[in-house]
């Protein structure tokens, strides 16, 4: 599959890409917190010091903790409290969400782009991400959830700083391309732009593999990059709910997976398919709700 290489972009295409994540960096505290996010001996103490630096991210955990979602009786009036209310993997959901919101707004993306199903799909894949890494073992599950997060990344950049590229892609599906088939004979894709994202915000390497290759797993799982794997499985698996994205069905080749992860075979991989059934719709509110946290429109 053509991966859409910044070689064969035009000239002043790939000018305007490299000067739009030359401006745009991450917020220095959103990727603090991710990291101390991933260190299992962080504890609620180190996370408080760091939000409360942040008075836009406290407020929203103070919110998010005091969401009807927790039904709790007793307001939350402390940052303390919220952490411990909302969980570490909650918490990781809200500063990344706040900080893609401070570099993309989805407000920007074309009418008929649908951001919620884009998010709610991302959330969907680190959820079950997560739970496949616990499984197999194979994979450090912070690493395995932000993978899965992250791996769409370079579709919002796409939809919301190269909206005219995005709609050429999508007049290209409406005349009978599948979406991944319309990238590829367009030569702009939404895994080159994440790559070169990841790239410029010096992303760890597992995190630049996923994004670059999602849609392209290895032949055999032992033969490319760990993660990479499992955010396919996890895509598979997805890919089968109802928080799928239609028009960038990856291709499946359970031929990856299976024989080399012994702790992950077939049953617990259906096993891990009903339990996301079941257990993704009850995180969807939570979810909304920090998406529309999240969202720059509601700041401040």
């Amino acid at each position: 599959m053509n991966d859409n290489s910044e070689e064969f972009l035009e000239p002043q295409l790939k000018a305007r890409i490299n000067e739009l994540f030359r401006l745009s960096a991450p917020p220095q505290v959103t990727l603090e917190l991710m990291r101390l996010l991933q260190d299992e001996r962080t504890t609620p103490e180190q996370l408080q010091k760091l939000v409360e630096q942040d008075p836009a991210l406290s407020a929203k955990v103070i919110s998010l903790g005091n969401s009807s979602y927790y039904g709790l009786r007793a307001p939350v009036n402390t940052i303390a409290r919220a952490i411990v209310i909302i969980g570490f993997r909650e918490l990781q959901f809200l500063a990344l969400g706040l900080g893609l919101a401070e570099s993309f707004d989805l407000r920007q993306a074309p009418k008929d782009f649908d951001g919620q199903a884009l998010w709610l799909h991302s959330l969907s894949v680190a959820w079950v991400a997560n739970e496949a890494a616990h499984l197999s073992g194979l994979v450090v599950p912070g690493e395995a959830m932000l993978a899965g997060l992250l791996h769409n990344i370079g579709q919002i950049v796409l939809v919301t700083k190269f909206p005219d590229q995005y709609r050429l892609l999508m007049k290209a599906v409406a005349s009978g391309q599948t979406y991944l088939e319309a990238e590829a004979s367009l030569g702009f894709g939404h895994e080159m732009l994440g790559s070169v994202l990841a790239r410029n915000w010096a992303m760890p390497q597992y995190l630049q593999d996923v994004i670059h290759g999602h849609h392209r797993p290895p032949s055999n799982a032992e033969a490319g990059p760990i993660h990479m794997s499992l955010i396919n499985l996890a895509l598979e698996l997805v890919n089968r709910t109802e928080y799928r994205l239609e028009y960038e069905r990856p291709p499946s080749d359970e031929s990856a997976y299976w024989q080399s992860w012994p702790k992950l075979n077939r049953r617990e991989k259906e096993k891990l398919l009903e339990k996301a059934i079941q257990t993704l719709p009850q995180m969807v509110p939570a979810w909304l709700w920090i998406m529309a946290e999240s969202s720059p429109s509601r700041a401040g």
